[in-house]
């Protein structure tokens, strides 16, 4: 027996979708620059959470540090974040729903390993964000 025909066999004996499969070896081994729609949604994601530190830093400094979901709402009403948006193939802007979408996502633990100081610098500057300052104000 094959090892390719021993891996089909487990896939069949386990109701693994084909197309569940196929997407999760792709993610597996495939090289980054060729899962584009995953590098999207994350470039997408790693924008959004700058965008949101550099106000949060911003606050910070003014001594006006307030709750998560009004540096939410002022990030995503902002015209850097509109113009950012339609760079992406996504759908019409609705400043609700990416309100909505924001807050949970950096709420979400899993997103904890994304807010590491190697991801993110102060705006005009390659200077990295230190991870206390970004644990401060995530």
């Amino acid at each position: 027996m094959s090892k390719y025909k021993k891996v089909l066999d487990f896939l069949e004996k386990h109701n693994v979708d084909p197309e569940v499969a196929l997407v999760t070896i792709k993610r597996r081994f495939m090289e980054p620059e060729e899962l584009s729609e995953t590098n999207l949604k994350r470039h997408w994601k790693m924008m959004r959470f700058t965008l949101y530190l550099w106000e949060r830093i911003k606050e910070d400094e003014k001594g006006i540090l307030g709750k998560r979901i009004d540096t939410v709402k002022k990030v995503v009403w902002s015209p850097k974040f509109k113009r950012l948006y339609e760079t992406f193939p996504l759908p019409t802007f609705n400043p609700e729903n990416e309100v909505k979408k924001l807050t949970q996502l950096i709420a979400e633990p899993r997103q904890r390993v994304c807010f590491k100081e190697k991801n993110f610098v102060y705006e005009n500057t390659k200077k990295n964000i230190p991870q206390s300052l970004i644990n401060k104000l995530r």
